[in-house]
């Protein structure tokens, strides 16, 4: 919960800063669209980059985004984890592609179920 407070104050700071205002709330409280990545993808993202090495690239390629803004986000994250008391330490192991994920996972234990993707008509 605390890494949720530190992000919305973080966020708040953020919001005015590309055009020099705020912009206007909808009647639902919401100020636009939904972030391409959710705060638990950021988190995981960050951690990732910066505790297994982790490529930016092969970061982008694993959530289905472009790696331009990954870097903001990471630098964001990682900011709000320092503030939040939390380190991240590299580990061990350093990751240099997504097939490395892959294969810490199953080492860990972890069954990765591939996507089935049906034909449409």
């Amino acid at each position: 919960m605390a890494l949720t407070a530190l992000h919305e104050a973080q966020r708040e700071t953020h919001l005015g800063t590309p055009r020099g205002h705020r912009p206007r709330a909808k009647g639902d409280g919401s100020t636009g669209r939904r972030p391409i990545l959710t705060l638990a993808d950021r988190v995981l993202a960050t951690v990732l980059r910066y505790r297994h090495g982790l490529p930016q690239v092969a970061i982008a390629t694993l959530f289905s985004v472009c790696p331009e803004p990954i870097n903001r986000r990471l630098r964001d994250i990682r900011e709000l984890l320092a503030t939040a008391g939390h380190a991240l330490d590299p580990a061990d192991r350093q990751l240099v592609t997504l097939n490395d994920l892959f294969h810490l996972a199953r080492e860990a234990g972890i069954t990765i179920t591939p996507e089935i993707k049906t034909a449409s008509y």
